[in-house]
């Protein structure tokens, strides 16, 4: 029987593949899938090998990771970048060669930036580089935007070296936290509500007053989180789910109530409300000079993962 090729879509995962070499016999490789003729082994190291030889495949199904552990740095950094891109996206996605060429009017840095993509690592980070480079900037000029690109680091070092070497200018560094979610209630203090909605509301608009968030909203499904005291809104949260994970963005406290702990409350309700929708890992990004924010994050169980740049050329 004609063995089945390998499931592309499930790069990321672990496989054991057998072999039959053309000269005879037969060897095992095991890691996790990178591409259609690469695997990376228990000691990040990438293994080779010639589809044509497969003799027969299977998945390793493992017990759920933790989060930030078990796959290679690279393989679970690419695989937080897509779970924050899914969850926040662009109105305007575009391919090509392996950069993700993301529009949403200017309105947030994730969502109108280059996002490199694992097939810019299997071709080589700066392959065609020049060509690549062209096109987006004709992408971005052409919608009256800066060319900026999201680099997560160490991975794309390399990229951020070069982007570095022709003019580009740090405009945010970030770190990317995650964390394990339990089953734990959290205790709202006496005088404040916790409400949610799968629909952003008036009130929660109003607290961050962002022009044309609206339409990155609606690009997904997500749960909307309020924070309420008498009848105010004090504090928001949004989560969106994807692949296991929980992707945490819009933390904002008004600024007439910081100060009272009330962002740890809003996040912890999002964590618990989380898990009850099935979400087993939850995701963050936070300014790294934001050392109250991280400490809450900490606080809550988070763990740094990566640090990620945004590199603007003006």
């Amino acid at each position: 029987m004609e063995t089945q090729p390998l499931p592309l879509e499930r790069i990321g995962q672990r496989f054991s593949i057998r072999l039959h070499d053309p000269e005879g016999g037969y060897r095992d490789v095991v890691g996790h899938l990178k591409s259609a003729n690469t695997l990376i082994n228990r000691k990040g190291q990438e293994v080779s090998f010639d589809p044509e030889q497969i003799f027969i495949w299977r998945e390793i199904v493992e017990r759920p990771t933790l989060a930030g552990k078990g796959a290679p740095l690279t393989l679970r950094v690419l695989e937080l970048d897509q779970i924050c891109d899914l969850t926040w996206p662009a109105t305007e996605n575009i391919e090509n060669s392996g950069w993700l060429m993301r529009a949403a009017g200017g309105v947030t840095n994730r969502a109108n930036s280059v996002l490199p993509l694992a097939a810019s690592l299997e071709t080589g980070a700066l392959n065609n580089f020049a060509e690549k480079f062209e096109i987006a900037q004709d992408f971005y000029r052409e919608r009256s935007l800066p060319t900026i690109f999201q680099v997560a680091l160490p991975t794309w070092q390399l990229l951020s070296d070069k982007l570095r070497s022709i003019g580009a200018i740090e405009t945010l560094r970030g770190n990317t936290m995650v964390t394990d979610l339990t089953a734990a209630k959290q205790k709202i203090p006496a005088g404040y509500e916790i409400m949610q909605s799968d629909q952003f509301s008036d009130e929660w608009l109003g607290i961050q007053l962002t022009p044309g968030i609206e339409k990155i909203l609606s690009g997904c499904a997500a749960t909307y989180l309020r924070l309420v005291s008498n009848g105010q809104t004090v504090a928001v949260c949004r989560i969106a789910l994807a692949k296991g994970w929980s992707s945490i963005t819009r933390v904002y406290v008004h600024q007439n109530f910081r100060g009272k702990g009330l962002g740890k409350i809003i996040v912890a309700a999002a964590l618990e409300s989380s898990f009850e929708q099935g979400a087993t890992k939850a995701v963050l990004q936070v300014e790294a000079s934001n050392a109250i924010a991280i400490g809450v994050y900490e606080s809550l169980g988070f763990n740094f993962h990566h640090e990620y740049s945004f590199l603007e050329l003006k």
